[in-house]
């Protein structure tokens, strides 16, 4: 199993309401869909929210839970918003003739206080092995705490990523950044304690941007990697195993 994720900052406008990042989309799904043609199709990929979930989030107040009759209505929307975000990525995924299905996390993931209590991933394995090309998103779900909470796409990793060879994350920046700017090659739990304070302030969106990111990838048993997602000769290159210009997360090598 390998797993490619596309950040909301590139396949959405994050500043706007609900606008997709079409170029982008088609974009990215010829790179993906060329990969996969010629790979040996054990691929997940799983998207970001970007301005199709997070401003939702944001009007109902659901990052804190989701209780009275107006937030379920904002839960119900966000979920829609983010499934139509979800079928426009499929949609390209399928002109380029890939058998892209999505799979709403919604349906398949219980949450328990913001965090994935339970997660059927049978169900994506079982897509992956009949052949087809599964696309989960960042949504909200259920939650026996809270009513209802974000799972975002990088909880979905960090669940997955424990059988997965390859986790690619597509960002809309070179890598994890420092305060100069520069790419930073690599990030471990050894030096993550350093940086995880300037990230806080760099963080805006409500799943905890890139520190949440890189905290969910720590916690797996294996490297991966953060690159620029507007940049297909990289996607590409990643997709297929090669060196890529980027931050490895997760090994000192």
């Amino acid at each position: 199993m390998k797993i490619i994720k596309l950040g909301g900052s590139i396949i959405t406008k994050k500043k706007g309401w609900q606008e997709a990042n079409l170029e982008n989309i088609r974009m990215l799904a010829k790179v993906v869909a060329k990969v996969w043609k010629k790979s040996d199709r054990e691929w997940i990929l799983i998207h970001g929210a970007g301005s199709f979930g997070h401003p939702l989030v944001i009007e109902y107040d659901l990052n804190n839970g989701v209780k009275s009759t107006k937030q379920k209505l904002g839960m119900a929307r966000t979920h829609k918003s983010c499934s139509e975000l979800s079928m426009l990525l499929v949609d390209a995924l399928q002109k380029e003739g890939v058998p892209a299905i999505s799979i709403p996390p919604a349906a398949i993931t219980i949450s328990k206080n913001k965090r994935i209590y339970s997660f059927d991933g049978k169900k994506v394995e079982d897509y992956l092995e009949a052949g087809f090309f599964p696309v989960l998103f960042g949504d909200m779900v259920p939650d026996i705490e809270l009513g209802g909470s974000v799972c975002s796409g990088d909880q979905l990793i960090s669940y997955l990523g424990k059988k997965a060879e390859l986790i690619i994350h597509a960002t809309n920046v070179d890598g994890v950044l420092d305060d100069s700017g520069n790419v930073i090659p690599v990030i471990t739990k050894a030096n993550f304690h350093e940086m995880s304070v300037d990230l806080t302030k760099k963080d805006k969106d409500v799943t905890g941007a890139m520190k949440g990111k890189i905290s969910e990838l720590l916690g797996l048993d294996m490297p991966s990697i953060i690159i620029n997602g507007l940049k297909a000769e990289r996607v590409e290159a990643a997709m297929l195993g090669k060196k890529v210009y980027g931050t490895m997360v997760g090994t000192d090598k």
